[in-house]
C-alpha cells in the first residue's frame, strides 16, 4: 500500500502496521559547512520523504494517523488566528476525504459528519 494523503504526507504499510511520511524540500545550500564552489551554480532542491509516525494496523490505528496528519498540518503552518486553524483543519480534511474516495468504489463514499 502507498497512498498519497496530501501533497505533502502519504501513507504505506508494512504489513504490522501504517507508516506515515512527511515530504521535506532539501537545500545543500543549508547543510552545515557547506561551501559553494566558485563560478559553480547552485546544487539544486531535492525531495525526500521521511517516516514522520508509526500506527497499529487497526481501525483505531487509521483513524488516529488520519487525526496526526491534519494536526501536523496546521502545526507547520504560519496560522495566526483560530479561523485560520479552522479553515486549513476544513481544508486538510476535504484533501483527507478526497484521497480516501479516490481508491473507494462508486457504491461507497466518506461523509464527514453524517
Amino acid at each position: 500500500m502507498n497512498v498519497q494523503l496530501t501533497a505533502n504526507y502519504a501513507l504505506r504499510s508494512d504489513g504490522t502496521q501504517f507508516i506515515v511520511s512527511q515530504r521535506k524540500i532539501v537545500d545543500p545550500t543549508k547543510a552545515p559547512g557547506y561551501k559553494a564552489a566558485e563560478g559553480a551554480p547552485a546544487p539544486e532542491l531535492r525531495e525526500r520523504w521521511d517516516d514522520a509516525g508509526y500506527y497499529p494496523l487497526t481501525s483505531g490505528g487509521l483513524t488516529a494517523l488520519l487525526d496526526s496528519v491534519r494536526m501536523r498540518t496546521v502545526a507547520a503552518s504560519d496560522a495566526s488566528c483560530l479561523a485560520e486553524i479552522g479553515e486549513l483543519l476544513r481544508q486538510t480534511t476535504q484533501e483527507l476525504t478526497e484521497a480516501i474516495n479516490a481508491g473507494l468504489t462508486l457504491d461507497f463514499t466518506v461523509k464527514l459528519g453524517a
